[in-house]
């Protein structure tokens, strides 16, 4: 069995496109739920080179204004595929186009809207993510942001 001595970090992107939809993924690796792009910080990596790799990688997609959004911890989540204590730090970005090509990590895509993801079978981390991403549109329709 693989054993792991240190947390590892996790970068993962609400992508919105031009109507503000969000960007979400089928991945095995979460028991075929919901989830957002996203992967491991790599040595020497920023975290802003590390979310446009992930999100190049896995979905072919160029993004732009990446903001900080949430940082959340999952140790040894049963969602997941191994036994893991996972430090995801997660943002919101603007995809550059619409073109995809979804990676092997990922099974299908969908764009939608936000209130409607949350009826989506979503892992318990992408819903908690989907959720701040809803509070903080509505901050910014408000003026308060």
């Amino acid at each position: 069995m693989e054993t792991q001595d240190t947390p590892e970090i996790v970068v993962g992107a609400i992508i919105c496109n031009g109507k503000d939809e969000i960007f979400l993924a089928r991945s095995k690796k979460w028991k075929d739920r919901w989830i957002v792009p996203g992967g491991h910080l790599e040595f020497g990596e920023t975290l802003n080179q590390a979310i446009r790799r992930e999100i190049k990688e896995e979905t072919d997609l160029e993004v732009s204004d990446i903001k900080l959004i949430d940082v959340k911890e999952s140790i040894f989540s049963k969602d997941y595929h191994k036994r893991k204590h996972l430090v995801f730090i997660d943002f919101s970005c603007r995809a550059k186009s619409s073109r995809i090509t979804l990676n092997d990590e990922l099974q299908e895509y969908i764009w939608t809207e936000p209130n409607k993801a949350l009826q989506l079978d979503l892992n318990q981390f992408t819903r908690k993510l989907v959720e701040k991403h809803i509070k903080i549109q509505k901050s910014k329709d408000n003026g308060l942001v």
